[in-house]
């Protein structure tokens, strides 16, 4: 049985002085690589877990895959994405590869198992000058003082940050790339909040002038003073006052843009944080898409793990895991304001990440299948490339009255929505957009006329999912957004 979920209205705002700001989001997929495929267990690959579009622009995709190392793709036709280099663990200490970041011809990895693994902290620099044959330039661990694995790294002032999972921040002298040397380490308070059942990990790291932001996953979120990398102070902490009983605060990854923190909270969605006070940082908004509590880790529609913002720090981007992509307006600050995705819940791929560039967006995807206590079943492994474009609409002037707004509602035998509008004098078309920006319904022509006016949307013969309903009225264009799930 088909369920409708999430039904809002993405328009012009009244309030908006002649502001523009997005409609809606649509994806087109490009190409997709897929790790090959083991025989036990059935359908289990390597994953990528993430991923960097080169941001030199010469078509490539560097992927962190864990255990398979760092794999280079030449994506100069996204159609077909084909693997050019490999640097396996064994050339990295034999730690596996979680996750990456770019700064011009250099590379830095965050390397070792997450918490249960033997594997230490580990980073390394690596030349992708040749993409195609990437070099290691240094190799830094240190298993007896860092025996748990890191999440991510971050290179910042000849300094690379490290988030050590339960060892918290590693801070190490990057100032020459081909020595890695020890800096400092700095532990944040581990008790604190005391609401989960197991210890902190240092998970996401944002750095904005001398502010370090920490994700520290059942830690909450934490705010440091890094002007001294030798000697790191908390300036603030925080979590979620409103979350469920018994529900853990995983903080993963944190961004942070104008004082405002956009952290994704896992199965718990999407917070923003007032950070402009490190001292008494406050929620602005919390999206909790999934209705996270207590134990509904287990089987949720989706889990939030990666932000990133394009169009100027306009649009914000988040991995959705089974939910797999979602997409927020976020130009006016504030509440994010949801205008598209690609959901697809219950389809057996899920996204651990994600990356923008341009106008591309690559879901990284992880293969858990087999796997015990896991919150979804992901056989894909892999990548999965779109192009990703906006639809703008300009604000009215302020002052100038509301125009009719429509909405839509779920239609009682659950085959698609009805569009109700309260007036339409002039001529309306309608079109409906899937996830992936392909048109299932129309174009076709609305009635006109005065007073309530309703439209039925058959999507019956269509897969759950999202859907955008577009149509224009006069010069207006608004968009709906729909989500049939099962």
């Amino acid at each position: 049985m088909k369920r409708l979920l999430s039904l809002a209205l993405i328009a012009s705002s009244p309030d908006l002085l002649f502001a523009q700001v997005i409609s809606s989001v649509s994806f087109t997929e490009l190409g997709r690589f897929h790790h090959p495929v083991q025989a036990i267990p059935a359908g289990f690959s390597a994953s990528t877990i993430h991923s960097r579009i080169d941001r030199l622009d010469r078509g490539y995709l560097f992927m962190a895959c864990t255990v398979q190392g760092l794999i280079t793709l030449d994506i100069g036709d996204p159609a077909q994405p084909t693997p050019v280099d490999t640097i396996p663990v064994t050339a990295l200490g034999g730690l596996q590869v979680n996750d990456l970041e770019q700064y011009g011809d250099l590379l830095v990895l965050a390397l070792g198992g997450f918490e249960g693994s033997a594997e230490s902290t580990g980073a390394a620099t690596i030349d992708v000058s040749d993409p195609e044959n990437a070099v290691v330039r240094d190799l830094w661990t240190d298993p007896i003082n860092f025996p748990n694995g890191c999440a991510t790294a971050k290179l910042h002032n000849g300094h690379l940050y490290l988030g050590a999972m339960e060892s918290g921040l590693v801070v190490l002298d990057a100032s020459d790339p081909d020595v890695l040397q020890f800096s400092s380490a700095f532990q944040p308070d581990p008790s604190w909040p005391g609401i989960a059942g197991y210890p902190p990990n240092a998970r996401g790291i944002e750095i904005v002038g001398d502010i370090l932001y920490l994700a520290y996953d059942a830690g909450g979120l934490r705010v440091l003073d890094i002007s001294d990398p030798q000697s790191i102070t908390e300036l603030g902490r925080y979590v979620n006052p409103s979350l469920p009983i018994l529900t853990p605060p995983a903080y993963n990854k944190v961004l942070v843009r104008d004082g405002l923190a956009r952290i994704a909270v896992d199965f718990c969605g999407l917070e923003t944080v007032d950070v402009g006070d490190p001292a008494d940082m406050q929620q602005t908004s919390w999206l909790n898409p999934w209705n996270c509590i207590g134990f509904s880790w287990f089987g949720s529609d989706g889990h939030t793990n990666e932000v990133m913002t394009a169009m100027s720090d306009s649009l914000l981007l988040v991995s959705g895991a089974d939910t797999e992509v979602l997409a927020y307006d976020i130009s006016a600050g504030g509440a994010p304001i949801p205008v598209g995705g690609v959901i697809q819940p219950n389809d057996t791929a899920a996204t651990w990440s994600i990356d923008v560039h341009g106008d591309l967006l690559v879901g990284n995807f992880i293969n858990n299948h087999g796997l015990p206590t896991q919150p979804y079943d992901s056989k894909y492994g892999g990548v999965v490339i779109y192009r990703w474009e906006a639809d703008l609409v300009t604000g009215l002037p302020q002052g100038t009255a509301q125009p009719c707004l429509p909405r839509i509602a779920a239609l009682p035998d659950g085959s698609g929505f009805e569009l109700i509008r309260a007036c339409a004098a002039e001529p309306t078309m309608l079109t409906v957009h899937d996830a992936l920006g392909r048109c299932v319904v129309g174009p076709r022509s609305l009635r006109v006329g005065t007073g309530e006016l309703r439209d039925r949307i058959e999507l019956n013969d269509q897969a759950a999912g999202l859907f955008l309903i577009r149509f224009t009225d006069g010069a207006r264009l608004e968009t709906l957004r729909g989500v049939i799930t099962r």
